[in-house]
């Protein structure tokens, strides 16, 4: 998983390359080369490979950074306000070309049936996923540190998650009220 150093050329390097790969899974490429981003990124393609050692790897750094910044865990303090919160911001991304493109290419690094069987890949995968759950972990431990009795990450995830990632998979698009019939379910079963 590559690390991150704060600002300067490796900043620009990092943001140049990541905004190469969302143009090119907006455009409809599908599994972009290194090349192709390279060339549309103005980035030597030993630079790409030196920093993320491969594709897949550099899929899975934008898709979790585009997942961080445009669809993060809320954290007001409303358990469900946030999962509702969060369910819409998810859901409004996989509706996008780019945002269908980077949960295929997450979703291929961790399944074993999506050939998510190169073991250096699905490190970075599972390292990119636990900061992610992480978020989630936060609020539903504040939860019960207030004496509540929350869901499970696992919980959220099948309630809520899986039924907005298959709905986008066969391009069924539920009016947002079920999105809250979702959210009520995994509280009411917690």
């Amino acid at each position: 998983m590559a690390e991150t150093r704060p600002g300067g050329r490796t900043a620009r390097t990092r943001a140049a390359v990541h905004n190469a790969v969302r143009e090119l899974f907006a455009e409809g490429r599908d599994q972009p080369s290194v090349r192709e981003v390279s060339e549309r990124s103005g980035v030597h393609e030993v630079t790409i490979y030196r920093r993320w050692g491969r594709i897949e790897s550099l899929v899975l750094d934008v898709a979790v950074t585009q997942l961080n910044e445009e669809a993060p865990f809320p954290d007001s303090g409303d358990l469900r306000r946030d999962l509702l919160d969060w369910a819409r911001a998810v859901a409004g991304q996989v509706k996008t070309r780019e945002g269908f493109a980077l949960f295929r290419a997450l979703a291929a690094a961790t399944s074993p049936l999506g050939g998510g069987s190169d073991e250096p890949v699905a490190a970075d995968a599972a390292g990119y996923l636990a900061k992610r759950t992480a978020q989630l972990q936060r609020a539903l431990d504040r939860v019960a540190a207030a004496g509540g009795k929350p869901p499970t990450v696992a919980h959220v995830f099948d309630v809520v998650l899986a039924p907005i990632y298959l709905r986008a998979i066969f391009g069924y698009e539920p009016p947002d009220t079920e999105l809250a019939v979702l959210v009520d379910r995994a509280l009411a079963t917690a």
